[in-house]
C-alpha cells in the first residue's frame, strides 16, 4: 500500500513538471526551440542560416594569382670591353664576347586588353620582354611608356587575359588589412604568395605608398599587393635590406589609385607629365635650418619666428627660395612667405605639398593660401611644367 502511494506521488510531480514545461513552451518559444546547428531564428520567426565556417584565402587567390605574371627583360647585346660588362651579367651565348642586362620581375593585368603594370626599374636597358603566365604562355610584350619617378612602366601583350586585378581610383586601404604580395622571387618560384598587414601608409616624392610586412624579394618588383577580398590595392615596389642583401626590413607598395593616375597618363600621352611650383620650402617648425639655409639676420629670424608663433601647431611650409619667372614669381610669391593650404588642404609638412601639386597637370590653376608678414593672403597659381 505505500508502495503505490509513493509511485502516485511521482505521477503527480511528474504531471505538475510537464505542466510548467508546456507553458513554458508556450509562452517563451525561442527559449525552447530546437532548430539545426546550421541555423539560427531571427527576431520575426523565420529561420537564418549561419556561414560557413572560414577555410582561408585559396579561393580568392586562385582567382588573383593567374592575373599576375613574370617579366624577363633582355639588354642589347655589349661587347665583353664595353664599360657595361664590367657590372653583374652574363655572356649571351656561352663562349662569345658579348654581354646583356638580365632582369627578373613581376607584372599585373589590369584590364582585358592586355595592360600590365610593372616597375619600371624591371625594365632598365630592356630591349626585349617576355611575359610569362601562371599557366606556362608566353608572350613578347612592348612597352606603352614609362614613368621613372614613380618607378612604374606599361606593358601590353598581344592577349586577352581571363583574370585580371583593375585598378582602383580610391585608397580604401587601412593599416592593419589584411594582404598578400603575389609575385614571382629570385628563386623563380612563380606567382609565390606571402601574407601580411599593412603597417603603414605615406606619401613620399610622387606616390602614395603602402608599407607592409607581407615579405618581398628580388623579383617581386611589379606584382600584386591585394586585399583578403582579392582587390588590388598596390604594386609591389622595393624593400629595405641589411649590407649582405637578405634580410627584409621594410616593404613598399605603390598605392593603386596613384598608379591609375600614372596609367591614364601613360595611355594618354605616353609620359607623365606634372606640374611644377617653381619654388624651394622648409617646415615652420625647422626655424634653425631655414635660418642657416637662408643666412637670415638677426631682424629677419625674430619677424619669422613672430610669424611662427601665430600658426596653429607649425603648420605650413616657409618659401626659402623662388624659381625667377617660374609659376610662384609669376603669382607674386617671395621668400620667408609661409604657405599654409593648397586647394582648401592644410599643409603640415614639405611631403604635404609635394603630395598637393605631383599628380596635377601642368597649366592647372591651384588655389594657395599663405602669411605675409602676419597677414593672410590668398592668390591663384598656374603650375608650370616640370623638366
Amino acid at each position: 500500500m505505500q508502495f503505490l502511494t509513493y509511485i502516485g506521488y511521482i505521477i503527480k510531480y511528474l504531471l505538475v513538471g510537464l505542466g510548467i514545461a508546456a507553458l513554458f513552451i508556450v509562452f517563451i518559444p525561442g527559449r525552447f526551440s530546437i532548430n539545426s546547428p546550421a541555423q539560427q531564428t531571427t527576431d520575426t520567426g523565420q529561420v537564418a542560416q549561419q556561414s560557413a565556417p572560414f577555410s582561408g584565402y585559396a579561393d580568392m587567390l586562385d582567382k588573383a594569382r593567374p592575373a599576375v605574371v613574370s617579366i624577363q627583360a633582355r639588354s642589347k647585346l655589349y661587347p665583353l670591353n664595353d664599360p657595361e660588362c664590367q657590372n653583374s651579367l652574363r655572356a649571351i651565348p656561352s663562349g662569345t664576347n658579348a654581354c646583356a642586362f638580365l632582369n627578373n620581375g613581376s607584372g599585373v593585368f589590369i584590364d582585358e586588353q592586355g595592360h600590365i603594370v610593372t616597375n619600371a626599374h624591371v625594365l632598365d636597358k630592356a630591349e626585349s620582354i617576355i611575359v610569362e603566365l601562371l599557366s606556362g604562355h608566353k608572350f613578347a610584350a612592348r612597352v606603352i611608356g614609362l614613368d621613372k619617378d614613380s618607378d612604374l612602366a606599361l606593358l601590353k601583350v598581344d592577349y586577352q587575359p581571363q583574370h585580371i586585378l583593375p585598378l582602383g581610383t580610391e585608397d580604401k586601404s587601412r593599416v592593419g588589412d589584411i594582404v598578400f604580395a603575389i609575385g614571382t622571387p629570385y628563386m623563380a618560384f612563380e606567382q609565390t604568395v606571402t601574407q601580411g598587414i599593412i603597417s603603414a601608409k605615406f606619401f613620399s616624392r610622387v606616390s602614395h605608398y603602402i608599407q607592409t610586412d607581407a615579405a618581398l624579394r628580388s623579383g617581386n618588383s611589379g606584382g600584386a599587393l591585394v586585399n583578403s577580398q582579392g582587390e588590388l590595392v598596390g604594386i609591389t615596389a622595393l624593400s629595405s635590406r641589411d649590407e649582405s642583401g637578405e634580410k627584409t626590413y621594410q616593404n613598399f607598395a605603390i598605392a593603386a589609385a596613384d598608379v591609375q593616375h600614372v596609367v591614364n597618363e601613360l595611355l594618354e600621352n605616353g609620359v607623365v607629365q606634372r606640374g611644377w611650383l617653381g619654388l624651394n620650402g622648409d617646415m615652420t617648425i625647422n626655424f634653425r635650418s631655414i635660418v642657416q639655409e637662408m643666412n637670415l639676420p638677426l631682424p629677419q629670424q625674430q619677424m619669422l619666428a613672430s610669424q611662427i608663433e601665430q600658426l596653429p601647431f607649425g603648420q605650413g611650409i616657409v618659401i626659402t627660395a623662388v624659381n625667377g619667372n617660374g609659376p610662384a614669381d609669376k603669382a607674386g610669391l617671395q621668400a620667408l612667405d609661409i604657405i599654409t593650404e593648397v586647394n582648401g588642404k592644410p599643409i603640415n609638412s614639405t611631403a604635404d605639398l609635394m603630395a598637393a601639386i605631383w599628380n596635377v597637370a601642368p597649366e592647372t590653376e591651384i588655389q594657395l593660401e599663405y602669411y605675409r608678414a602676419g597677414q593672410k593672403n590668398q592668390t591663384e597659381v598656374v603650375l608650370g611644367y616640370r623638366d
